[in-house]
């Protein structure tokens, strides 16, 4: 790994637990408008106040609000793909709206992309993130990749309400590898939903996997005892979007997210930031 990524990798993870608190705020660009995001300056303070690691934006939206960034110690991660709207007739045409210099004279201190295994344009999608990973490579900056297996798809952008943990394990196991082959620094992926079958999965998996936020529920607590389990097994991080800035209170869960993530809090004491 070149020097440029080793220190911005470093200001991804913390340093002293090696994970990463990830809040996501890049949906405006691929699915139906959602009123929690209207104003996404407030949401990246919100954000920064809970003690986020990063915040994931587009390129539009990062030249709007890069002030809400400015001196705190939260990284920004550049979203550089995302041509597929969730009102559009295929959710995998999906091909890059950024290069990664762009990024880097951004201030980014990583790149995202997005990939699916199983489908018609599977190929397409695998040589955008090699070829970015070239590019990471020769600028020295991390690249997640977001890995969605087929049957999530429609929930992931479509119907969340209706989501459930994907019905095959071995599809997120796969998946994961496929990203990490392709020369991805940090994998975003599923749960498996089964703390035996995810510990496989991050077996699996030779670079730091970072967990995306599982089905809605609408109670906390479920959904932090899912990131309680998925650190135990090994999970580097946790990416969440919706389950922070649709909450009540964005910066509080964001705080109760750390606790669990960066000083293996219990689901009781993460509870009480809230």
């Amino acid at each position: 790994m070149s020097v440029g990524k080793e220190l911005r990798m470093g200001r991804l993870f913390n340093p002293e637990s090696k994970r990463m608190v990830l809040v996501t705020v890049d949906h405006g660009i691929c699915i139906a408008p959602m009123r929690e995001i209207s104003d996404p300056a407030e949401v990246v303070r919100k954000a920064v106040e809970g003690g986020a690691d990063a915040v994931l934006l587009t390129p539009g939206i990062a030249r709007l609000v890069y002030k809400e960034l400015a001196g705190t110690g939260t990284s920004l991660m550049l979203r550089i793909d995302g041509t597929a709207t969730s009102i559009g007739p295929d959710l995998t045409n999906d091909e890059l709206i950024c290069s990664v210099e762009a990024a880097l004279r951004m201030g980014a201190d990583a790149v995202a992309t997005f990939g699916v295994i199983g489908v018609p344009r599977e190929a397409q999608l695998s040589r955008k993130i090699g070829t970015t990973a070239d590019e990471c490579d020769r600028w020295g900056m991390p690249m997640m990749t977001e890995m969605i297996p087929p049957e999530m798809l429609s929930h992931q952008f479509k119907d969340r309400a209706k989501r459930q943990w994907p019905s095959d394990p071995e599809v997120i196991k796969f998946s994961a590898r496929v990203a990490a082959e392709l020369g991805a620094d940090i994998v975003k992926g599923y749960y498996t939903g089964d703390p035996k079958t995810f510990r496989e999965v991050i077996e699996y998996c030779p670079v730091p996997y970072v967990v995306l936020s599982g089905p809605a529920s609408g109670d906390p607590e479920v959904f932090l005892r899912f990131v309680r389990e998925a650190m135990e097994c090994g999970a580097c991080g946790v990416s969440v979007g919706r389950n922070v800035w649709t909450y009540k209170d964005p910066a509080a869960m964001t705080r109760a997210l750390c606790r669990i993530v960066h000083e293996d809090a219990s689901v009781e004491e993460a509870l009480k930031e809230l």
